[in-house]
């Protein structure tokens, strides 16, 4: 596969342009937990098959998407949120990256993510379903007026947890009983084992076992790649030695997208038929 290595955004790839794009979101009620590092980099390699990738900063007051792929937006979020009501216009508002993808920069100064609503939210979701096959959100910790608004919008929901640590494992039960209680879809939830393997004695089963549910994704632990991708500003999928990390978030996106083979069908197969 070729590596995405130019600003030439491309067209939409779906067939049937009547078709939204699709929402991935990305959220935590834990922090430190890879959220943006596995947005920036299934962008990445989203980009890299060639769909029109769009990636939304929704992390309005501590967003690290622009510095993780060291770009310097000139418009933000709040920009588009400034713009004269029923006129506004995300296409104006997006940063380019090297990689094929786009990105919608959260705002840069704390004070002007703190008063754009949920309303704005999901006024540019639905203007990005429209540009994009794919809209990715990475989102702030917890559940917050914005988050539930995100949550709606949202077509499959990524929970990446590490079990490293115990207060961060009480988080995920919390967070994933607050979507049963507000019904969110389970089969649209994918639970993210990130940073697999690390050193800890606490068993990947007694935690899918508190969970009641398994982990669908695991995501190995390689700090040095990470640290030294976030140093090169590019996305680890995107480097040309073999890399297991990068393999991983491959496999992942591949099986979303219906293009791995599986016995069972379930969502993938029906995100793959949106491009038949």
């Amino acid at each position: 596969m070729v590596k995405y290595m130019n600003n030439q955004s491309p067209k939409r790839k779906r067939k049937n342009e009547d078709v939204k794009g699709s929402v991935f979101t990305f959220f935590s009620t834990a922090s430190a937990v890879g959220k943006t590092v596995l947005a920036v980099n299934y962008a990445a390699d989203l980009a890299e098959r060639g769909y029109k990738v769009c990636l939304a900063d929704l992390d309005l007051q501590f967003g690290d998407v622009c510095n993780y792929l060291g770009i310097k937006p000139t418009q933000t979020f709040f920009d588009y949120y400034e713009q004269e009501e029923n006129k506004r216009d995300t296409a104006s508002c997006m940063t380019e990256t090297q990689f094929g993808f786009e990105v919608l920069a959260a705002p840069l100064e704390v004070d002007e993510g703190f008063i754009i609503d949920a309303e704005t939210i999901v006024e540019a979701i639905n203007q990005l379903r429209d540009d994009y096959d794919y809209i990715l959100l990475d989102t702030t910790t917890g559940f917050t007026g914005i988050s539930m608004a995100i949550l709606e919008q949202t077509d499959v929901l990524y929970l990446p947890c590490v079990v490293d640590f115990i207060p961060s494992i009480k988080d995920l039960k919390i967070g994933l009983d607050t979507l049963h209680k507000l019904q969110f879809d389970y089969q649209r939830v994918r639970l993210i084992l990130n940073r697999n393997k690390a050193e800890t004695q606490i068993s990947t089963k007694d935690v899918e076992a508190l969970l009641g549910r398994p982990f669908q994704y695991f995501i190995s632990n390689d700090y040095q790649g990470i640290m030294q991708s976030i140093k090169e500003a590019k996305p680890v999928v995107l480097t040309e030695a073999p890399n297991k990390l990068a393999d991983e978030i491959s496999d992942m996106v591949s099986e979303e997208l219906g293009e791995k083979e599986e016995t069972s069908g379930g969502i993938s197969s029906w995100f793959g038929s949106l491009f038949k």
